[in-house]
């Protein structure tokens, strides 16, 4: 490309409106723009239910130190006993309401014990070892 004596000054002109049109803008956001580019956050009540359904949430930990505690669960949920040894059987007073399960493996591969809220209701878990009981648990559960 020749730059000819017209060439010259049309650039300057043309770099001279881009920077006044840049120092005209305001560098903070106009109310449509921070709205299209805002990250939406979650903000639940209280009586909301965030994650649909309970199946699919991060089951509720509960380990030895938690004895004597009551958990509040909803009908779905599950729970994971953690820290217990391993042949520690877990009896549930209703397992209509939540059903338990020691864990169980071969050695190289297993499941941990844990359980699941089947029903609104109290049940009651003890956690044994052989004839000694090593924690008892509450479980409330509420329908969704």
């Amino acid at each position: 490309m020749r730059l000819t004596k017209t060439t010259v000054p049309a650039f300057a002109v043309i770099a001279l409106l881009a920077l006044g049109i840049s120092a005209c803008s305001s560098s903070e956001p106009s109310d449509t723009a921070s709205t299209a580019s805002a990250t939406p956050t979650a903000s639940p009540s209280a009586s909301e239910l965030v994650g649909g359904d309970p199946s699919t949430w991060s089951p509720v930990q509960v380990t030895a130190d938690d004895d004597g505690s009551t958990q509040s669960l909803v009908v779905g949920q599950a729970v994971i006993f953690e820290g217990f040894r391993e042949g520690s059987v877990f009896d549930s007073s209703d397992p209509l309401v939540f059903t338990a399960t020691a864990a169980q493996g071969d050695g190289e591969s297993g499941t941990v014990a844990g359980g699941q809220a089947l029903a609104a209701g109290i049940s009651e878990v003890i956690a044994k070892d052989g004839s000694t009981d090593l924690a008892t648990f509450t479980f409330i559960v509420t329908a969704q």
